[in-house]
């Protein structure tokens, strides 16, 4: 069943809920409208400041109906009506990841896991060559004819460095094999695959791109960088035929809906994964609301009608997206300031680059985003890609003008204070990655410095300034585990133990309220998601724990056990 929910029909659904509620206190009206399913025996979170004490609550239709006492919600029961007890658990809005890449879960679930500890099993590269070993041994391999995997970090790995393609040949010298590593803005290849891509000695460098070489040689060492590498990873993880387009993206859902996603993003898509998302919706195949930015790149697709506010087949497109430097972690970000270690091949001084040099690119870029009335999501990480954000953005707003149009900063990991002043005058909704702290707070020591290390992803001083701010998982860089997410805002502290930056903490509530309420704001549907409100959706989860109240040290252990989507089960754990 499909629902689109426009502003007015929301108004409708009110007037409606309104006539059952005076029903319910006597009214002269026609049949009472019994709920669907009660929820009730548990907790309830609702993340609705005005109603935190709710005991249950009661589904009609796909809507919330009724959230409060159990009394008062059992009166919404008939003979009809599911009535679940929940044994003590916890209810929580469906999840929204401030930032994802909903088509990369696809790939993150066929392919080879190659994250280290606790999200996997590879602390060596000779891990890396015994997890893909195993995955080209297995019958997914055939599905794109390349060997691949996910998740690899350099900055974890005991030799500390990137696996190579004499690495890779290891694991096959027949088949292209591609290692992509966690940040997704580097990949590992084999010699196969070099040449499959058409990478020597004689080929240049694209714009924004490294193709890394052997020492003292113009030939490929295998390494490739930004630019040199997003292109052909994502021809090698999208499946040309229809058949096994259909399985990657069956997976990619049933990974979301396993960690309690109701709405997820697709957070740069393509011509080619918007056509797999149309596919797969137009199929009635999505059980959860998907919404994606196009690549700027792709932005003809803007003016198609998949392009609105209102879901089709549980699909939309909500606005563009525009990337302007690459990974802190990986040190291609854009810096004002040296890395205090040069990644290989670079000097004293490396700064990092920017993925559009020209400013005035990008400023065409905004310009046109604002005249067609575009939300528009920006990937900057480095302060010097920030800085070009704010001069080139500010030109638009400046032209057309204060609306309300929620640009949305992506990552901003090493955003300045400064720059969250500039961000919050121009109405920026920053969606930062506070999941960093844990995965590289202890990397970020050694190339930026302990004292910078400690201001990464600062989510305290945004919400200091009034904004409203995401968390996200950037899945598949890391496993879509909001949970996990939630953990590093609350908690901030890295592998080793070490506390990262404690002023930056969020209390669990407003740790919840950035991936669920704060998610449904800055896709413009927080009227009718991200709380548990009479009228919303019916998006759910239940929990094994309340993640208010356990240990903050514990919200990662915490588990999904159902995923609700408008009042029907998309997820039970067994």
């Amino acid at each position: 069943m499909r629902r689109n929910f426009p502003i007015a029909a929301m108004a409708a659904v009110m007037v409606l809920l309104s006539a059952c509620s005076s029903e319910r206190n006597g009214a002269d009206n026609a049949e009472i409208a019994f709920a669907d399913k009660i929820i009730t025996g548990g907790i309830v979170v609702t993340v609705d400041d005005s109603n935190p004490g709710a005991q249950a609550i009661a589904i009609r239709n796909g809507l919330i109906v009724a959230v409060g006492s159990q009394a008062d919600v059992m009166a919404w029961r008939g003979d009809e009506t599911e009535v679940v007890d929940i044994a003590g658990r916890t209810v929580i809005p469906g999840f929204i990841d401030g930032h994802a890449h909903f088509v990369g879960f696809g790939a993150q679930a066929v392919g080879a896991n190659l994250l280290a500890s606790p999200d996997g099993s590879v602390e060596t590269i000779d891990d890396l060559v015994d997890a893909l070993k195993e995955f080209a041994a297995g019958p997914d391999v055939e599905r794109t004819g390349w060997v691949f995997g996910l998740g690899y970090d350099d900055a974890v790995l005991a030799e500390g460095r990137h696996p190579a393609a004499d690495d890779l040949d290891r694991v096959s010298t027949e088949l292209p094999v591609m290692a992509i590593h966690i940040s997704g803005h580097f990949s590992a290849v084999n010699t196969v695959a070099l040449e499959q891509i058409g990478y020597s000695a004689e080929t240049q460098d694209p714009e924004g791109g490294v193709i890394r070489r052997r020492p003292g040689t113009r030939e490929p060492n295998g390494v490739l960088e930004e630019q040199a590498s997003i292109p052909v990873m994502f021809s090698v993880v999208t499946p040309t035929s229809e058949e096994n387009q259909l399985y990657f993206m069956t997976r990619a859902q049933e990974l979301a809906t396993r960690m309690g996603y109701t709405t997820a993003q697709e957070g740069r898509a393509f011509k080619s994964s918007h056509e797999q998302i149309v596919n797969f919706a137009e199929k009635g195949l999505l059980e959860i609301d998907v919404v994606s930015y196009i690549d700027y790149a792709d932005r003809e697709l803007l003016h198609s009608g998949w392009n609105s506010r209102d879901y089709r087949d549980r699909y939309r497109i909500g606005g563009m997206k525009i990337t302007l430097d690459g990974s802190p972690q990986g040190r291609t970000a854009w810096r004002t300031l040296p890395y205090l270690l040069p990644p290989d091949g670079q000097g004293p001084g490396y700064l990092g680059y920017p993925a559009i040099p020209d400013d005035a690119t990008v400023a065409a870029l905004y310009d046109e985003a604002f005249g067609n009335g575009w939300q528009v999501l920006t990937h900057a990480n480095g302060d010097a890609a920030i800085d070009q954000f704010i001069r080139t953005i500010r030109p638009a707003q400046e032209k057309y003008g204060a609306a309300d149009r929620r640009p949305v900063l992506i990552h901003g990991q090493f955003v300045r204070q400064d720059q969250l002043d500039s961000i919050r005058d121009l109405g920026v909704i920053p969606s930062l990655f506070p999941m960093h702290t844990f995965y590289w707070g202890d990397w970020y020591d050694q190339i930026i410095g302990p004292e910078l290390a400690q201001q990464i992803s600062p989510m305290r001083s945004a919400l200091d300034r009034g904004m409203i701010a995401t968390s996200h998982t950037d899945a598949p860089v890391a496993l879509p585990n909001l949970l996990q997410a939630m953990h590093a805002t609350v908690n901030r502290t890295s592998r080793s133990g070490k506390v990262m930056g404690p002023h930056e903490r969020l209390t669990p509530l407003e740790a919840l309220k950035a991936v669920t309420l704060w998610g449904a704001y800055s896709h413009f549907e927080e009227d009718q998601k991200g709380s548990i409100e009479v009228g919303k959706l019916a998006d759910l989860v239940i929990l094994s724990d309340n993640p208010l109240t356990v240990a903050p040290m514990q919200i990662n252990q915490i588990q999904v056990l159902e995923t609700i989507k408008e009042g029907r089960t998309v997820y039970r754990a067994d």
